[in-house]
């Protein structure tokens, strides 16, 4: 990709990250050299973050000003801190060797610190929730049309990949929808035998009851935006040497979590394999079985 961006303008361009782009500055086009001691053109270089809100500005020289929103939280801390530091080095310059001044200025920089800290968090807070709010009605808008729209195509994949898994040797496809540090949606096809499905099944049928959600106070509530029915399904894992698909399935979803984190989880305490399972009752129910967006916890 080649693009001429003139002074003073700007360019929006979608990439990967990873994605690594090289400046390179123009040569005047009367001159047809650069303003520089040795009228070479000058080159720099950057690379796309896993961050968001990524701005590159190129200032004189192709001096690169890269900017997102880890740099500019971190910029925002400094100048928290470095305002209220600045105050109680004065005090602690004026108190000399009075130690009660001393811990006065300690004191005001501990404050001035939290103070300028609460007023961030509410203001970023508030914005949190006008965009909560707004997702909330644009999800409440489309689900009408995104439920009644069979046809629909799911998101197009960031990448596809494939995964082996080093027990059954079967290759997977990969589709990557979401990767970020804190946060991934990966379509694992074939993940799941029919066979195993209808083991799963089986074994959730008699302990079946209404899904929850988190209440945020360490209990649980039903939602309408969580209308399912789930179980718990205990592994016997005494059993996988046999080929118990439930034991086979549960060692397959904890090699991928390991292989997709690089962890090393083991199944020791962990929580029982979960059954979802939403049943239809009709298209013109009025209250579907469903997964909407919702807070859980």
């Amino acid at each position: 990709m080649s693009e001429k961006i003139p002074n003073g303008g700007s360019f929006s361009v979608n990439s990967f990250i990873g994605h690594e782009f090289e400046l390179r500055q123009l040569p005047s086009a009367r001159t047809g050299v650069c303003k520089s001691e040795d009228q070479t053109c000058g080159t720099s270089f950057f690379t796309v973050s896993p961050n968001y809100d990524q701005v590159i500005n190129i200032n004189k020289g192709i001096e690169i000003e890269f900017l997102d929103d880890q740099i500019r939280a971190k910029n925002q801390a400094t100048d928290i801190v470095g305002s209220c530091r600045t105050k109680a080095a004065n005090l602690l310059q004026a108190a000399g060797t009075d130690a009660t001044k001393i811990k006065g200025a300690m004191t005001f920089l501990t404050e001035c610190v939290e103070d300028e800290v609460a007023g961030t968090l509410s203001n970023a807070n508030e914005e949190l929730a006008f965009q909560a709010k707004v997702r909330t009605g644009m999800a409440n808008m489309m689900e009408n049309y995104t439920c009644f729209d069979q046809d629909l195509e799911s998101s197009e994949p960031l990448r596809t990949e494939s995964w082996i898994n080093s027990r059954d040797r079967i290759r997977r496809e990969v589709q990557v929808l979401l990767d970020r540090p804190a946060s991934k949606i990966m379509f694992v096809k074939g993940f799941i035998s029919p066979a195993e499905c209808d083991a799963m099944a089986e074994a959730a049928s008699s302990t079946l009851h209404k899904a929850t959600v988190a209440d945020g106070k360490g209990g649980s509530q039903y939602s309408e935006h969580r209308k399912a029915m789930q179980a718990g399904i205990k592994v016997n894992w005494k059993e996988e040497a046999n080929g118990d698909k439930i034991a086979t399935l549960s060692r397959r979803v904890y090699d991928y979590t390991n292989y997709v984190l690089d962890l090393d989880i083991k199944e020791n305490g962990q929580e029982d394999l979960m059954s979802i399972q939403y049943f239809g009752r009709g298209l013109n129910d009025t209250e579907p079985d469903r997964y909407t967006p919702h807070c859980d916890g």
